[in-house]
């Protein structure tokens, strides 16, 4: 396989778990449907068009990335039911239909997408794309601006069994095989440990217009801090970095 490195920094990013509405929780690490969604806004690609570049090339998506804080911010919204509604001065004067939720941002991130094909050509039509995007690159949310610092050259890979991670993402539920690779003993009192975590997430979807609906969920294991796996599974060494594709 080859495959090619895409690393970026991001005040705050936000990768809100779906379904979820008035309290926006965020992913630890961006799900591969919004990597493709980005890899979409630097080819100029709207997101129907991303997801059928990405399964007509056999793109496979590989995440990593840290965070120094999480912090929960207030939105205020306007309710809308049915269809759009005018409201009067008075409406907007008074905070009539208006109501707040919470978002979980992630801040002071580093995240390094992974992108892998059979193929060199539609992994250099990518990467040529995220030297120039078409549009700004971002990390979950519009005003969540992420600034690339490095892109690698597209190289061959080799998949190999692979048992420690660490700040990735892993399919299927792994999460019982866990045993952490770090030692206790040594830590800073400061130092967070993260623990895997596993969510149910999107991973296909039909377009009809402006409409997007999911056809397809699998179960994806975050990984916080390292671990190694009981059992190893197939992994990729990119710069003596472990990834998996997804």
């Amino acid at each position: 396989m080859f495959s090619f490195y895409v690393s970026g920094k991001a005040a705050t990013a936000s990768f809100r778990v779906p379904e979820t509405h008035t309290f926006h929780q965020t992913l630890p690490l961006p799900p591969k449907s919004t990597v493709i969604g980005m890899m979409g806004a630097a080819l100029g690609l709207p997101l129907h068009a991303a997801h059928s570049f990405a399964s007509s090339n056999g793109i496979l998506i590989g995440v990593r990335g840290s965070h120094k804080g999480l912090m929960r911010d207030l939105w205020n919204y306007r309710k809308v039911t049915g269809k759009e509604k005018k409201y009067s001065p008075a409406d907007i004067r008074n905070r009539r239909h208006y109501s707040i939720l919470i978002r979980e941002f992630l801040t002071d991130c580093n995240f390094t997408f992974v992108f892998g094909a059979e193929s060199v050509e539609p992994l250099e039509e990518i990467r040529s794309a995220m030297k120039e995007p078409v549009y700004a690159l971002t990390a979950g949310n519009s005003d969540d601006l992420l600034k690339t610092t490095n892109i690698s050259p597209v190289q061959d890979v080799k998949a190999e069994p692979v048992t420690k991670f660490d700040h990735t993402i892993i399919p299927g539920d792994v999460s019982t095989q866990c045993t952490p690779a770090i030692d206790f003993r040594t830590l800073p009192v400061t130092q967070t440990v993260d623990t895997p975590q596993v969510f149910l997430l999107p991973t296909q979807f039909s377009f009809e217009g402006d409409k997007r609906t999911v056809t397809e969920r699998k179960h994806f294991t975050f990984i916080g801090s390292g671990v190694v796996l009981d059992n190893p599974v197939t992994g990729y060494t990119i710069d003596n970095t472990h990834f998996v594709m997804l």
